[in-house]
Formats: C-alpha cells, sequence, structure tokens
C-alpha cells in the first residue's frame, strides 16, 4: 500500500497546526487558572466604561455641543488620557492612564513604553486570552511565537515576524482585536469640541478611586498573562515532541503509530519530504498526551450520562 509522503510546505504545517490543537484540548491546571484570570480580567471592563463615560459625557453641556457643531467645531473622540493629578507631562506620569476604544491596533508594538493603556490591546494581549479559540481556528501561534522569540522557523531557517508568512498568522490574530471590542461593548466613542492639542496634551482629570479601578484592570490583565505564561511553557515543551515527531517522519503512516490521532488529518495531506530520527523522548510525552485526552473525555462522557439518568 501507497505510504502518504510528507513535504515542509503542505503537510507538516497541516500537522503542526493539529497538533496545537490538540495539546491545547490536554487537561492542564493552568488553563483552569488561565481561564478564571480571564474572567477576573473581564469583570473591571463595565466599570471602565462607567468612568469613561460619566466622565467625557459630563464635560461640556449638550446645548454647547449643539451650537459647537453648527459651526463645524466638534469632532468625535474615543482616546483619552486620564490622571489624578495635575501634571504637564501625563502621558509619562504613573498616576495617568491612556484610554484607547478606537479598536486599532499598534501591529507589533504596544503604544508607549509603559503600557497603561486600556481598551486596546496588543498582539501578546490578544493570544493570552484567546489562544484556545485562535487554535482552534487554523492559527498557527505557536509558530509565530517560535519566530518571535527565536527569529527562526522550526527547522533553523532563519525567519522574523515581518516575513510575508508570519505578517499574515499576526492580521489574523490582530483580528481578535475586533472580537475582544466587540465582545464587551467597547466601540465606545463621544462628541467633544474640536481642539489642536493632542490627548494627553488635554489629559482630564479624576480621582485616585477611579484611577485606582483602571489600575485594577491593568493588574488584572497581568495576572493573565501569568497564568497563560505557565499554561504555554507546558504546552511548548509538549510541542517540542509532536514537532520531533513530524520533522522525523517521512510519511503519515510514520507519525500515525505514534500519535494515532494524525489519522483524522489524512485527507488534507499530500507531498514528499524528508527526516530524521525520532527520540524515545517525544514519542513518550506525545503518547501520555493522547492517554490524558482519552481520560478526560471519557471521564465527561460518564458524568453526561450519570446526570442524564438523574444520579
Amino acid at each position: 500500500m501507497a505510504k502518504t509522503m510528507l513535504n515542509q510546505t503542505v503537510s507538516r504545517p497541516i500537522l503542526y497546526e493539529y497538533a496545537q490543537e490538540q495539546i491545547a484540548k490536554t487537561p492542564n491546571k493552568w488553563a483552569g487558572e488561565t481561564k478564571k484570570a480571564i474572567e477576573e480580567f473581564l469583570a473591571t471592563i463595565p466599570k471602565i466604561k462607567q468612568i469613561v463615560t460619566d466622565k467625557i459625557s459630563n464635560l461640556t453641556p449638550q446645548e454647547d455641543l449643539d451650537v459647537l457643531a453648527k459651526y463645524d467645531m466638534t469632532e468625535q473622540e474615543s482616546c483619552f488620557w486620564f490622571t489624578d493629578t495635575a501634571t504637564e507631562n501625563a502621558r509619562q506620569d504613573k498616576q495617568s492612564i491612556y484610554a484607547n476604544f478606537s479598536c486599532k491596533g499598534y501591529g507589533y508594538y504596544h503604544y508607549g513604553s509603559s503600557r497603561r493603556e486600556v481598551g486596546n490591546l496588543s498582539t501578546d494581549d490578544l493570544i493570552a486570552l484567546y489562544y484556545e479559540d485562535m487554535v482552534a481556528n487554523g492559527i498557527d501561534v505557536v509558530k509565530y511565537k517560535f519566530v518571535k522569540d527565536n527569529d527562526c522557523d522550526y527547522n533553523g531557517k532563519r525567519m522574523t515576524i515581518h516575513h510575508t508568512e508570519l505578517r499574515k498568522i499576526h492580521d489574523k490574530i490582530d483580528a481578535y482585536q475586533k472580537k475582544f471590542f466587540d465582545d464587551n461593548d467597547l466601540n465606545m466613542s463621544f462628541t467633544v469640541p474640536k481642539s489642536h492639542n493632542s490627548c494627553h496634551q488635554r489629559a482630564r482629570l479624576i480621582t485616585s478611586e477611579q484611577l485606582a479601578v483602571f489600575d485594577d484592570y491593568l493588574s488584572k490583565l497581568e495576572r493573565v498573562h501569568l497564568k497563560w505564561h505557565k499554561h504555554y511553557e507546558q504546552m511548548k515543551e509538549k510541542f517540542k515532541a509532536y514537532a520531533e515527531l513530524i520533522r522525523s517522519s517521512k510519511n503519515l503512516e510514520q507519525v500515525v503509530e505514534v500519535w494515532s490521532e494524525a489519522e483524522n488529518v489524512r485527507h488534507k495531506i499530500t507531498g514528499t519530504g524528508t527526516a530524521l530520527a525520532l527520540s524515545s523522548i517525544s514519542q513518550s510525552v506525545i503518547q501520555q498526551d493522547m492517554e490524558e485526552r482519552k481520560l478526560a473525555d471519557t471521564v465527561a462522557v460518564v458524568i453526561t450520562n450519570t446526570e442524564s439518568v438523574g444520579v
């Protein structure tokens, strides 16, 4: 029977993506803690929205805005600086915060060095919040992070995040910015008098208690990163084993011999390729990882059946 040969351009990338998807399903204590941290972070958003709405809506009386609008002297604004102190440089002051509700990402860089920003998220923020959903939708997040950290691909070939392939992955990740805004109703803009000054030159004064609400948002988001990083480190170690198997196998049958789940993507795979040798350590990691998923599925089925009979 003819073997299904593997290549570097089509079939192996399919297996890499499928490995990510399966690893993300494996029970992991950090996954649960990450989910809880995300819920706590999202719970801070309604308070943020209320503070911004109350502050900006009450800055200028509506009758004044109506008059200014007749002379084209108003504009829609969705980005604001807030501070609890009268400072000449609110943008760099730790007692200030930047609120950005424009839903426009900053690409590979985050606005400002202090990261004191709410609303808009960085690429790393989006990955931490939506990793499992991204992987389930076929986004090669692991490759993006691998290249970003190592300046090369899985095979050691030099590559940076500015490579066309990586830019495409980044764009798919950054598209989750809209999901974050839509899910949390953050597409906020307000009618304000036109001004030639930048937003940080027009920093709005808030109370220390209100600033603390913004700080809580930042603290909760950082906690998401810490929990997700622990989760990702475990997944990354497992992925190394799968990647070694995929690189070392000349054909799909050799992969399936160790990792039976790979049979599920046979219909997607074509091509030829070269391979090295698979270590026994990687083989053991993969088989244990599959067993953990099978056990989790079995437990889920037992619980479902128990509930259905009213036990």
